[in-house]
């Protein structure tokens, strides 16, 4: 897949963004939209770069206030006791207890998982994630970052790592576990893509050191994160409105559906 064309990449970057932040799995969906669409098999390392590149940078975009807040918060709670109290203080940790579990095992087993990046195992993934969204509750009243306490936040780190799995949606999971905490909708979805940011500067800056593999364009990598960027930013609104609704079990049957017809076609 190194000559990848421009076609090929900007679907899979579309893709990748709808589906990043939708709790519907991206990984699951890049593997299976490259696989019946272009007849591919396993996705090289860079495409996941490429990709992650335009949704974090939807992220970032979209989450600039709360990431300005916490690193402000943070930079300020270094010197003044009064800051530590503050809510970008608060942000900032949560976000930072959250991210260890997923670090951890990224870093020890993300070469194991790659392995099972196959429709099989993809739709095992998916069939998991659509039984996480349909019991999923509405959520509680927890809707600042001080009503949240640190273990909260690493349990909601352990659901992120599990999404380590190909075909188990990373919001979906993340966001899922906030809810079943008691956290707001609101929150619940803005921790997870704050989350999210985090773990992907960490793969994007893994990732950018070897640069580009031989015989990789820049045209189709360029375009690949513009269209996850577009698509990744639309979605987030998306998931807002979908989850003030209440209506985020109803991602459920769709993800079913497809883990269905891929264990039975793939």
């Amino acid at each position: 897949m190194a000559g990848v064309d421009l076609f090929r990449a900007i679907v899979l970057g579309v893709v990748q963004g709808l589906t990043e932040f939708l709790p519907v799995s991206s990984s699951g969906h890049l593997v299976l939209a490259d696989r019946f669409l272009f007849g591919g098999e396993n996705l090289p390392l860079w495409v996941d770069i490429a990709t992650n590149t335009g949704t974090f940078l939807a992220a970032l975009f979209l989450m600039r206030r709360e990431i300005a807040r916490a690193l402000s918060g943070f930079l300020a709670g270094l010197f003044s006791k009064e800051a530590r109290e503050g809510e970008g203080w608060r942000l900032f940790w949560l976000v930072a207890v959250a991210s260890v579990p997923a670090a951890v095992v990224g870093l020890l087993v993300k070469d194991v998982f790659e392995a099972y990046n196959r429709p099989f195992f993809v739709a095992l993934g998916l069939l998991f994630t659509a039984l996480v969204l349909w019991t999923t509750p509405k959520g509680g009243a927890k809707d600042r970052p001080q009503r949240v306490g640190y273990l909260e936040a690493f349990l909601g780190g352990l659901a992120q790592a599990v999404a380590i799995w190909p075909g188990v949606s990373r919001s979906g999971t993340t966001i899922s576990a906030f809810l079943r905490l008691g956290l707001a909708p609101d929150l619940a979805a803005r921790l997870s893509f704050l989350m999210y940011a985090a773990a992907s500067l960490g793969v994007l800056l893994l990732g950018l050191k070897d640069g580009l593999p031989q015989g990789v364009g820049a045209g189709p990598v360029a375009a690949m994160a513009a269209a996850a960027f577009l698509s990744g930013y639309l979605a987030m609104l998306l998931l807002f409105g979908v989850l003030r609704a209440g209506k985020f079990r109803l991602f459920a049957p769709y993800v079913a559906l497809v883990g269905l017809l891929t264990l039975v076609f793939g």
